[in-house]
């Protein structure tokens, strides 16, 4: 173990100890490897990049805090799998970065902050819950690409400017004990996005952010060597987001053979959000083999799953299939919608043993031309706490909704079914 200290990083949070901290870590890697270790201060840096065999340790009060000047960053096309998102007003640079190496971590019980007030910091005029973006911002904060053996546990992940922990084209991760907070007025303030990794586990992460807590992507491009995105396990988790709790989709590949269990959502637009197409560009994700068990909601809808995000329309879509919800609690105020495509590539969806709390009341929106339901429907709501279109095979079992208030009248059945089949398992039960 060496200590950044030793190769001249002052921690004071005005000087700029980038090249020190990557002095240490190519000394580390010349002889095979080991921890960087970062006492209390603050070490204020740009663009890091890791080597194999080499970790980042942050002691409780060690802070690396991002540079406010660009130019301290990585070009956009430091290497070939590194992607900008110009639509986004957002640049291809990272505060912490690995590529094609492995054996690579961030331990210890520190920060990692962003800056992201150095970039942007006022609202919008004309939609005052979003920061107003500058022409400049930083992308994903921390941007693993194709490495093997990673862990990233224990550290705070701080006011990251874009995403905040990019994992694309990764094997055998471990996440564990991170606690992640974005301001919720950050556009695209992801937590956690795993895209097209391969057997990672996230557990006990406490994630607080502006757009989508954790995502399962299948984003192929540009990976030098593209793979589906499975065998997947996230666990003992509090998410709270404006956005998706969960987002599974986006890209044109394959998201399959996930679990998701004990999990608790609050003050959350949507907690679960599985949707093949995101985009009209994209001929979308093959979803399937997805299991979710103990979710406790607060949330305004919690579940949509859908061919394309924008809800139902008559184009072909990608295959979802055999996504299961058990064991549901807690309240929500808005439907829970199933949706495929015309075709009904949506495909064995179970949903049993849910107890939910409806309070408020239902925008019941009649003209189907005018309204059409999707992820993006809120604040308006299907009449039904669950509706369903163009499902081959859906299950409903132990269905138990209460539905109180003044408002309550406004709501039609429990279960509404367009066009589907019933599961084989135990149809409905309610």
């Amino acid at each position: 173990m060496k200590s950044v200290r030793e190769f001249g990083a002052v921690g004071d949070g005005k000087t700029k100890d980038t090249a020190s901290i990557q002095a240490g870590i190519e000394a580390l890697a010349a002889q095979g490897g080991g921890r960087l270790l970062f006492p209390a201060g603050t070490y204020l840096t740009g663009t890091l990049y890791l080597r194999s065999n080499v970790f980042l340790d942050l002691e409780p009060g060690a802070v690396i805090l991002g540079s406010p000047d660009p130019s301290d960053y990585n070009a956009d096309d430091f290497c070939p799998q590194n992607c900008v998102f110009t639509s986004e007003h957002v640049s291809g640079a990272h505060l912490i970065t690995a590529v094609g190496v492995h054996n690579v971590g961030i331990v210890g019980g520190g920060r990692i902050d962003g800056n992201r007030q150095a970039f942007y910091n006022e609202p919008r005029e004309d939609v005052p819950w979003l920061f107003k973006l500058n022409e400049w911002r930083p992308g994903q904060m921390i941007f693993f690409c194709e490495c093997k053996n990673v862990t990233i546990t224990g550290v705070e992940l701080y006011n990251a400017c874009y995403w905040t922990c990019f994992l694309h084209g990764c094997q055998d991760v471990t996440v564990s004990d991170l606690r992640i907070w974005n301001d919720q007025r950050t556009p695209n303030g992801d937590g956690i996005d795993i895209d097209c990794c391969q057997r990672v586990t996230v557990t006990n992460c406490n994630i607080d952010s502006g757009d989508d807590c954790i995502t399962l992507r299948g984003c192929v491009d540009p990976l030098l060597e593209p793979r589906p995105c499975e065998q997947v396990t996230i666990s003992n988790c509090i998410l709270r987001t404006r956005c998706n709790a969960f987002r599974i989709g986006v890209g044109m590949g394959i998201v399959r053979n996930c679990t998701i269990n004990n999990i608790v959502f609050w003050g959350t637009r949507t907690a679960v959000a599985i949707n093949s197409r995101y985009s009209p560009g994209s001929a979308g994700v093959t979803i399937e083999n997805i299991q979710f068990e103990n979710l406790r909601m607060d949330c305004k809808r919690p579940i949509v799953i859908t061919s394309y995000v924008r809800g139902v329309c008559e184009e072909e879509s990608k295959l979802v299939r055999n996504i299961s919800f058990r064991h549901i609690t807690g309240r929500a105020t808005h439907s829970s919608l199933i949706l495929g495509n015309a075709d009904c590539q949506v495909k064995n969806i179970s949903i049993c043993d849910v107890d939910l709390d409806y309070w408020g009341g239902v925008d019941n929106a009649t003209d189907r031309q005018y309204h059409r339901y999707g992820e993006w429907s809120t604040p308006r709501s299907a009449p039904n706490p669950f509706y369903a279109e163009n499902v081959d095979g859906i299950t409903f079992r132990d269905i138990f909704v209460n539905i109180d208030g003044a408002d309550a009248t406004a709501w039609e059945s429990k279960v509404r079914l367009i066009n589907c089949r019933e599961g084989r398992a135990a149809g409905r039960e309610l």
